[in-house]
């Protein structure tokens, strides 16, 4: 395997700008660029999501690497890296830091962009109504968004790896190019990076119509990039975007029959549940004006897990507030709140993830980024990582808010006014913690997936449900109700993994 050379690894790492492009790239400087450490020729084989399996998708046999058509296309690459631009360099080494890591860069990006309540000034106590090319990024739609980005990712790449292993054209590394940035040793075509670009475009495109023109210039200035970095070749790139688009229309369809249409209740019936919550005091609205509680039916959005199995985590009864063991709790929240540490402080700032962030929910994801580059996993490890602890946040905040909208349990300044938090309290009922349950999910698969980070990865979950009780806005029992449910659900996740072929 050929080494880049130094000149190429320490471009200047600025952060990206496309010309006419509203947004800007997160920057991180340079950073140190290494090879996979695993190439997993049988990645074709591994359980797929959406899919039935890999086969379900066809890739075409390519051209051998003997005809002319490939000869010239091999030739035009060995040319251009000799000559590339200082705009290349630095899109290469953007891109080689690996595509799912960037796409979910920019996925997070854009949940913090969108993540705005609407103006309700229009309309006083109400939400505006839903308007799909400027959605509102909250939670369950940012946590919608990272699992079905992670999905098309991941299926798309056992697809790619499947016909990379069923046809092996031989790496451009093995055909004496001197490839600009470490890359795994597996086959060429088709393009992984092709296929990463294709499927996420195309899925934030759906979730984000507005930054659609910049999407597509973004995947393509990643596709480009490969070529630049003498890894590709042009037909190795286009099988990646065909079969990746023939991957995202099946995972598309998926979404929209996921019910999450439901979720957004326009008809207020949430007044329903809340008439009947078996609860001696209910929660109201502390917004002013008072307005409609988040996403009050997002329970009924098709779980990724058996629905089962995720449902049955759902936590027990919560104490009543006539009750001494809620007012315990109450008074805990209340003797915090008047005599915050700096450290509580500090803990409940760190994990607050609210308007304008890339919610609780993103925060795992970028938690998730800094492990899946010291495993040095590669482009479908990195997918799978990601598509197995999404999917587990997701269906922990189904189940968390079948719970919510169950017993309307009141926040605890509704109850005491005088406990002052340290951040805006949620617009929806206090039983259980989301933060808690999405936490404890994505901990428990990071904690299977990368055994030796368990001790700091629990450590992290453990704060961020205890910064909600430092935050003034939640009960200990919210939190601890959460923990126990949300790790449940990441444990059945965790048993989807230990079958789906991937070892």
């Amino acid at each position: 395997m050929k080494h880049p050379s130094i000149k190429y690894l320490f471009v200047c790492a600025i952060t990206l700008f496309l010309p006419g492009c509203k947004e800007q790239t997160i920057s991180e400087g340079v950073l140190p660029l290494r090879e996979p450490a695993t190439a997993d020729p049988n990645g074709g084989n591994w359980r797929t999501i959406v899919l039935k399996s890999a086969a379900e998708i066809s890739v075409p046999q390519p051209a051998s690497i003997t005809s002319d058509e490939y000869q010239r296309e091999l030739t035009a690459v060995k040319t251009g890296v000799q000559g590339l631009t200082p705009e290349q360099l630095t899109a290469v080494s953007y891109w080689a830091d690996g595509g799912v890591l960037r796409w979910n860069q920019i996925a997070r990006q854009l949940v913090a962009k969108y993540n705005i309540s609407p103006d309700n000034a229009q309309q006083p106590g109400q939400y505006q109504a839903y308007d799909a090319n400027n959605p509102f990024a909250n939670p369950p739609y940012a946590a919608r968004v990272y699992a079905l980005l992670s999905v098309a990712q991941y299926d798309a790449l056992v697809v790619a790896w499947r016909a990379k292993y069923q046809y092996n054209r031989p790496s451009l590394a093995r055909q004496d190019v001197a490839t600009q940035v470490p890359v795994a040793d597996v086959p060429s075509y088709p393009s992984e990076d092709a296929a990463i670009a294709e499927a996420s475009c195309r899925m934030l495109a759906y979730f984000f119509p507005n930054e659609t023109a910049w999407l597509k210039a973004k995947a393509a200035e990643h596709k480009q990039s490969r070529i630049s970095a003498g890894v590709n070749v042009p037909s190795d790139l286009k099988a990646g975007e065909d079969l990746a688009a023939a991957v995202t229309a099946k995972v598309m369809a998926y979404a929209q029959n996921d019910r999450y249409g439901q979720a957004r209740n326009p008809t207020d019936t949430w007044q329903t549940l809340l008439a009947n919550a078996p609860y001696d005091v209910k929660w109201k609205s502390l917004e002013i004006p008072e307005r409609p509680p988040m996403l009050p039916l997002a329970t009924n959005v098709k779980t990724w897990y058996d629905s089962t199995a995720v449902f049955r985590s759902v936590p027990p009864a919560p104490p009543l507030t006539s009750s001494p063991e809620f007012q315990k709790a109450l008074a805990e929240v209340r003797d915090i709140a008047n005599t915050r540490t700096r450290e509580q402080w500090r803990i409940a700032d760190f994990w607050t993830d609210g308007a304008g962030t890339y919610t609780p929910i993103g925060h795992w994801n970028y938690i998730t980024e800094d492990l899946v580059r010291q495993a040095r996993q590669n482009e479908l490890r990195a997918a799978r990582t990601y598509a197995l602890m999404n999917r587990a946040m997701q269906d922990g905040a189904a189940a968390c808010w079948q719970t919510t909208y169950k017993y309307f349990v009141p926040r605890p300044s509704q109850l005491d006014p005088t406990i002052k938090t340290v951040n805006g309290i949620p617009n929806f009922p206090s039983y259980a913690s989301s933060h808690a349950t999405i936490a404890a999910a994505a901990a428990t698969v990071l904690k299977y997936i990368f055994p030796d980070e368990a001790t700091t990865l629990q450590q992290q979950a453990d704060e961020a449900a205890v910064s909600r009780l430092y935050s003034g806005i939640h009960y200990r029992f919210d939190n601890e109700a959460g923990t126990q449910s949300g790790t449940r659900v990441g444990q059945i996740a965790v048993d989807w993994a230990k079958a789906d072929g991937a070892q």
